[in-house]
C-alpha cells in the first residue's frame, strides 16, 4: 500500500511538472482594473488551485465545527438521560429490596 501511495504521488508530481512546462507562456491578466503582464500561465494555474483548496478547506472546516457542536450537545443529552435511567434503576432496585424484606 505504501508503494502505491509513493507511486501515485510521483506520478501526480510528474504530471504537474509536465503541465507547468507546457504552459509557461507569459500572459496578461486584467484584474479589478489593474493589468499584470508577463505572468507565466502555470503561476495562474497554481494560484487558482491554491485558492480553490483554501475555499474548499474553509467550507469543510465550518461544516465540521457545526457537526462537532451538534455531537457535543448529543453527548450531554445522552449523559443526562443515562443519569436519569441510573437513578430510576436504583429506585426500582430499592423498592424491590424493600418489598422482598417486607415479605420475609
Amino acid at each position: 500500500m505504501r508503494e502505491l501511495k509513493i507511486f501515485s504521488s510521483v506520478a501526480i508530481i510528474l504530471v504537474v511538472v509536465w503541465i507547468f512546462t507546457q504552459n509557461s507562456a507569459p500572459v496578461e491578466i486584467k484584474l479589478f482594473g489593474a493589468v499584470y503582464s508577463n505572468i507565466p500561465l502555470y503561476l495562474i494555474f497554481l494560484i487558482c488551485t491554491g485558492l480553490g483548496l483554501l475555499l474548499g478547506f474553509s467550507m469543510t472546516l465550518t461544516q465540521n465545527m457545526k457537526l462537532r457542536r451538534g455531537l457535543r450537545l448529543l453527548d450531554r443529552e445522552r449523559a443526562r438521560l443515562k443519569d436519569e435511567v441510573d437513578k430510576r434503576r436504583a429506585a426500582v432496585l430499592e423498592n424491590s429490596i424493600e418489598h422482598t424484606e417486607e415479605e420475609n
